[in-house]
């Protein structure tokens, strides 16, 4: 790539602003071409010395754009002017020229084996707009500078013409048992992010997992191969394609904001979507998925998702899952002093849980993991078969890649009326337990879901009111 002898100079990179300035180009070749194209760029006045010239520098000049005097160089032409530059196919006539330019202080670039002696270089540029970033190899290889200026005006092109692109599956598309092998925990949610980071196209993305939905937001190029791509990283192309969404530009913001809002949850406005969404984009900032595209983004969502729940808050009567879960085994199982519930799980769902029903008079047992809860009953999850034993609804929302209430318990509950709720995705409670009777019954999110909306039932006048505000509060981004 580099040559063996060829002179290396540092340089010190500046953006010259020569708008108004007047240039002095010698020679009408490819290369004077090229000087005289970049300087008519930077809004310079360009001034041209040559006995012949190529056709478009010949156009530029019957247009007035550059001023052509036609004949060979003379001494003195360097006189008056911002810069110069020594563009013949004469080496001798070049460093001439240099000679000349430094007797009269005036900056001189050749464009042959002289550059050295000379007082600047002009790098590989690549434009977009009003950006433009420069490339130089110190003078060791002008073809490798052109072939990295390439590959960054196709990056800045790409940027140019950036979308939003939301991709995912949800409750609404697809019920929990299905949608479980989907659900990406810490760990494979890093393997995917890392994978996600070299897909071509993609600059910036967040990952949302929660209960009720995976998805990913991306800041990327419109390509359909690019969202093809993300598809099989996230196994979505193994769905039916009603079973996943892909969203676009106003739509997928607004979609992100509805599911900020609660509007997209199981539990129509819950609130722990909001701390959730917040985890997800500071995760991404960790992890160097995102930049400042995905910050405003995050940014916007918060807020116009504020203004959201602040417009329909009358509307709605919010509650979150925990909520829900307990008044739904209020209705179902009963709950009183002689209650005796076992709640799975310490994160924020559980610990509401054991906070309600401690209200409501319930016995309570809480199984941990491994931090043990300020609590009178608590019991690890390794002895959670003999907590079974005495349990009249068994509550678990815990966040594990294989059930907790394993098939190996069923004699623990046999014949008992047990009632279990199970809150987590993947599955805490074993499909066994579904359709094995023996006294057991098991309710899951979907469920809850459904009994929560039949008792609301203001969803459609919720989504109407949501969607004038956003389309009022709505950005759209600059390129």
């Amino acid at each position: 790539m580099y040559r063996e002898g060829r002179p290396r100079r540092k340089t010190f990179p500046i953006n010259l602003i020569v708008d108004g300035g007047v240039a002095l180009v010698v020679g009408g070749g490819q290369v004077g071409r090229r000087k005289v194209r970049q300087l008519l760029e930077a809004g310079a006045t360009v001034e041209l010395v040559c006995p012949e010239a190529v056709a478009e520098l010949s156009v530029l000049a019957e247009e007035g754009r550059i001023r052509w005097t036609r004949r060979p160089f003379r001494a003195g032409d360097v006189s008056g002017h911002l810069m110069v530059f020594a563009c013949t196919d004469d080496k001798h006539l070049n460093r001439a020229i240099l000679d000349e330019a430094r007797a009269a202080r005036v900056p001189c670039c050749c464009a042959d084996g002289n550059w050295s002696d000379g007082d600047f270089t002009t790098p590989a540029i690549a434009r977009s707009g009003d950006m433009q970033v420069a490339v130089s190899t110190s003078g060791q290889s002008c073809t490798a500078a052109r072939d990295l200026r390439n590959e960054i005006a196709a990056l800045l092109a790409e940027r140019k013409n950036l979308e939003l692109v939301v991709l995912g599956t949800s409750d609404a598309l697809l019920p929990s048992r299905k949608r479980a092998p989907f659900h990406l925990p810490a760990e494979e949610r890093a393997a995917v992010g890392r994978l996600i980071t070299r897909v071509r196209g993609v600059r910036e993305f967040v990952i949302l997992n929660t209960c009720n939905r995976v998805e990913i937001a991306v800041v990327a190029s419109p390509e359909p191969e690019v969202v093809d791509v993300l598809k099989r990283l996230t196994a979505l192309n193994r769905l039916r394609e009603e079973e996943y969404f892909c969203l676009r530009g106003y739509e997928a913001f607004r979609h992100l904001v509805r599911v900020t809002s609660g509007l997209e949850s199981s539990l129509l406005g819950e609130f722990h979507i909001v701390s959730q969404v917040k985890d997800a984009f500071d995760e991404a900032e960790a992890n160097g998925w995102s930049g400042s595209a995905i910050r405003t983004l995050g940014a916007e969502t918060m807020r116009v998702s504020k203004a959201v729940r602040h417009a329909v808050e009358g509307m709605l009567r919010v509650a979150e899952i925990d909520q829900v879960a307990v008044r739904y085994l209020s209705v179902h199982g009963g709950l009183d002093a002689n209650t005796h519930v076992v709640v799975i799980g310490t994160g924020m769902v559980g610990k509401g849980a054991v906070e309600a029903l401690v209200r409501a008079g319930a016995q309570v047992t809480w199984a941990y993991h491994v931090h043990k809860p300020d609590f009178p009953r608590t019991v690890q999850l390794a002895d959670l078969g003999t907590a079974l034993a005495d349990a009249d609804i068994v509550l678990s929302a815990v966040d594990s890649a294989t059930p907790v209430v394993t098939p190996e318990m069923r004699a623990a509950v046999a014949d008992r009326n047990v009632l279990f709720v199970d809150l987590g995705v993947p599955r805490n409670i074993d499909p066994f337990y579904d359709d094995w009777g023996h006294g057991v019954t098991v309710a899951d999110l979907d469920d809850l879901k459904l009994w929560h909306r039949v008792k609301t039932g203001v969803l459609n006048e919720v989504l109407s009111k949501a969607d004038a505000v956003i389309r009022a509060e709505y950005r759209a981004p600059e390129n």
